[in-house]
């Protein structure tokens, strides 16, 4: 599955936050004669809140006199309220870079245009996409964390068993239907699916739209595209796909006895499904859960007909941003700036299985010697992420959330065929655009 981009939507609403919002100011300055505690909220818990912890007290000891008080397991909805009371902390860590969209287009947010100049920074230091994706109506308003990107994997005993040939996996989205037909299995008796040859990727609607060329938001004009042909092309694709495996509600039924990711019964490991689209992360879940996988990855599969569209480079990951309301912005900027630095990406990323935002990183070993899942990492990190050429990702706007939990019910829609996709995805376009239209 892919990582954790599915928050739910803001429980107080964008309508109530502009308003709670409206006429508010920032504060920039603080004093630097004496000490200044940094105070940060952020998503990770567990494994990931350690290592951020990690980085907060090498941030302390390269800056003395600085206190870091992070709070971990904070989401938007925490965070959203926080500015709403005037109680935003000086710097928020968020899993989902869309979410930037909503803050910014409610004065929630503090642009960093000024801070990202006076720093010295370019664009091109970071993976293609990275930058781009934190920017609302052409300006600066959050910063990259970590990235992710996509690839194909495979289990390579699912193909031997099938006679295919373990070190050739599908390379387009025809031979992936083909394949995926020949890689599910039912049991005979009850024709219910014991093996699945795809995971169909209907988690996370963009991607799928981008391995077609299409996409929810026009780039250039902002325009929401939600039935653009591509996307409808994409969609009516999984849906074969889906139905070639035998059905979304069988599909179901066999994915909803999977087991977690992160554990020995991660599905790709037990052969309950012999591929699957997913991030570089995933890697490191099969390593340290189930080590004895034999699987492989490359690049996620295009279209025959449109050869430029291959190797999708899909980009996203966590991101840093500044709350209207922090005490100390210029403190909070210098974090953010700090955290661009090598060292820390490369000790953060790592930590994470992420890959780092700085594109000058790629060819360096750490990510890339050490462990199969680094390998697999620096694979993402060197052959697909870094890919100018079909760079791909989701922009911010002030109707993210709602527009992806939107589209996924529109792809659940046209799997269990209630609707065709055309359908589905124009009721999208006209649901969306009334409510894009409030903030034009």
């Amino acid at each position: 599955m892919i990582k954790r981009y599915s928050r739910g939507l803001f429980a107080l609403g964008a309508v109530g936050l502009a308003a709670a919002l409206a006429g508010g100011g920032c504060a920039f300055t603080r004093s630097r004669s004496e000490p200044s505690v940094l105070v940060i909220w952020s998503n990770p818990t567990g494994m990931e809140e350690q290592a951020f912890k990690v980085i907060c007290e090498r941030f302390e000891r390269e800056h003395p006199g600085i206190k870091v008080v992070n709070t971990g397991n904070v989401d938007e909805t925490r965070l959203t309220r926080a500015v709403i009371a005037g109680a935003a902390p000086d710097l928020a860590y968020l899993y989902q870079p869309v979410a930037a969209g909503e803050y910014a287009a409610n004065h929630a947010i503090m642009p960093l245009d000024d801070f990202f100049t006076r720093s010295h920074l370019s664009e091109s230091d970071f993976l293609p996409g990275a930058i781009p994706q934190c920017r609302f109506q052409g300006r600066l308003v959050a910063m990259p964390m970590t990235r992710d990107s996509r690839a194909l994997y495979w289990n390579r005993a699912c193909f031997r068993r099938a006679g295919l040939d373990p070190d050739r996996p599908p390379r387009t989205l025809e031979e992936v239907m083909k394949l995926a037909v020949r890689l599910t299995h039912r049991d005979p008796n009850s024709q219910a699916i014991t093996q699945l040859g795809i995971l169909p990727p209907n988690d996370d609607p963009d991607v799928l739209f981008g391995i077609f060329g299409g996409g929810s938001i026009d780039l250039k004009t902002g325009r929401i595209t939600a039935n653009r042909p591509e996307n409808v092309r994409a969609l009516r694709w999984l849906v074969d796909l889906t139905d070639a495996e035998g059905g979304m509600s069988a599909v179901a039924t066999l994915t909803s006895g999977f087991g977690s990711d992160s554990s020995s019964q991660n599905p790709l490991a037990t052969g309950k499904i012999a591929m699957r689209i997913d991030g570089e992360y995933a890697a490191m879940h099969l390593d340290r859960f189930a080590p004895g996988t034999d699987y492989a990855l490359g690049e996620v599969p295009y279209p025959a007909d449109r050869p430029d569209l291959k190797n999708m480079a899909w980009g996203d990951g966590d991101i840093l941003l500044i709350p209207s309301g922090s005490h100390h912005p210029e403190l909070a900027w210098e974090f953010i700036r700090w955290m661009q630095l090598p060292a820390q990406q490369i000790t953060y990323a790592r930590s994470l299985a992420n890959l780092p935002t700085l594109s000058g990183l790629a060819d360096d070993p750490r990510f890339s010697a050490g462990s199969r899942s680094m390998a697999a990492l620096g694979y993402v990190l060197r052959h697909i992420a870094t890919n100018k050429n079909n760079s791909r990702f989701m922009p911010p706007s002030p109707v993210s959330q709602m527009y992806v939990s939107a589209l996924k019910n529109a792809f659940d829609t046209a799997l269990y065929h209630n609707k065709t996709p055309e359908q589905a995805l124009a009721d999208v376009q006209k649901r969306i655009e009334r409510e894009w239209a409030r903030y034009r």
